[in-house]
């Protein structure tokens, strides 16, 4: 995979990537000569994408747009992002000089955790995602709570501790205040309403997602569409065409699988809906810029 110029800090449960101006990853961009206008175009949070753990998302300034699988926001600060696994989704930034954010991603395995020990995290979560938006804003006090953990976090990773009970426990209290509906509230200044024949669609593109024969032509005959009309307005809606949607969630669902190393790559392909080995790995090569077999040696090889 593309590799981030910023520091981050990784656990092997859990990894933050801070950018903000005054820390180190701003101070290495100086010292290397490269402009946050050159690192953000680089960075895949840039770009369309889909992976395979949650990603949290803490904004703390600037003028960016954030699009989720359909739905479009105006970031401002205390605003936090929860991105489900596999969602496709990009951030826009219009100014560079100003943006700044931490991003947290969290391993399934240390989710089913956290929710097995607390059942009132896991209705949390449950809660949020009925509640149509991807975005909270936390009012300021549980806001700067968040980013002092993640500081403190940050800070005792980089000096070396790693999978402490302390770490963990930093983390939980973390997710515990953006998931607590007391905390913040549903941002549902999003640019475009996602109308209700777009969610079908994609409810019925994710039941479907593995299956080979899930194609443009299927879904738009199961909907009553006329091909072309169905071709243009999902990649109105979506921003990107259908084929490429499909496919970004199924590189991310093989992402998953190959971590698992249950079974051989050929194999993973074709439980992943594609029609054969030979186009999984050139889409695969082309998105994460890395063969699938070098992404099993990275995550063996990575702690």
């Amino acid at each position: 995979m593309n590799q981030s110029v910023f520091i981050p800090a990784k656990n092997q449960d859990f990894e933050i990537y801070s950018f903000i101006k005054n820390n180190e990853s701003y101070e290495w961009l100086k010292k290397h000569n490269q402009s946050a206008e050159r690192f953000y175009q680089t960075d895949p949070l840039f770009r369309l994408h889909s992976h395979d753990v949650m990603e949290v998302l803490v904004f703390l300034g600037g003028d960016c747009e954030f699009f989720c699988e359909g739905k479009t926001y105006a970031l401002r600060r205390g605003d936090v992002v929860v991105i489900p696994p596999y969602a496709v989704h990009k951030a826009t930034v219009k100014d560079f000089d100003n943006y700044e954010r931490i991003v947290l991603t969290v391993s399934p395995h240390l989710m089913s955790d956290f929710e097995s020990s607390s059942p009132s995290l896991k209705e949390n979560i449950i809660y949020q995602k009925t509640q149509g938006s991807y975005v909270l804003n936390l009012n300021a006090k549980n806001f700067q709570n968040i980013i002092s953990f993640l500081s403190e976090i940050t800070n005792r990773t980089n000096s070396g501790e790693n999978f402490s009970f302390t770490l963990h426990y930093l983390l939980f209290q973390v997710l515990q205040i953006i998931f607590n509906p007391a905390s913040s509230m549903p941002n549902l200044n999003n640019k475009d309403e996602l109308d209700p024949r777009l969610v079908s669609i994609l409810e019925y593109i994710e039941s479907h997602l593995t299956d080979p024969d899930l194609s443009l032509d299927k879904v738009s005959s199961y909907f009553h569409l006329n091909k072309y009309y169905f071709s243009h307005y999902f990649k109105k809606n979506m921003d990107l065409p259908f084929y490429r949607y499909v496919s970004l969630k199924r590189l991310a669902f093989a992402v998953t699988m190959i971590k698992q190393n249950q079974m051989s790559i050929e194999n993973i392909a074709l439980q992943c809906g594609f029609p054969d080995y030979s186009s999984f790995y050139r889409l695969f090569k082309k998105e994460y810029n890395l063969s699938p077999k070098n992404i099993q040696k990275e995550y063996k090889n990575k702690f």
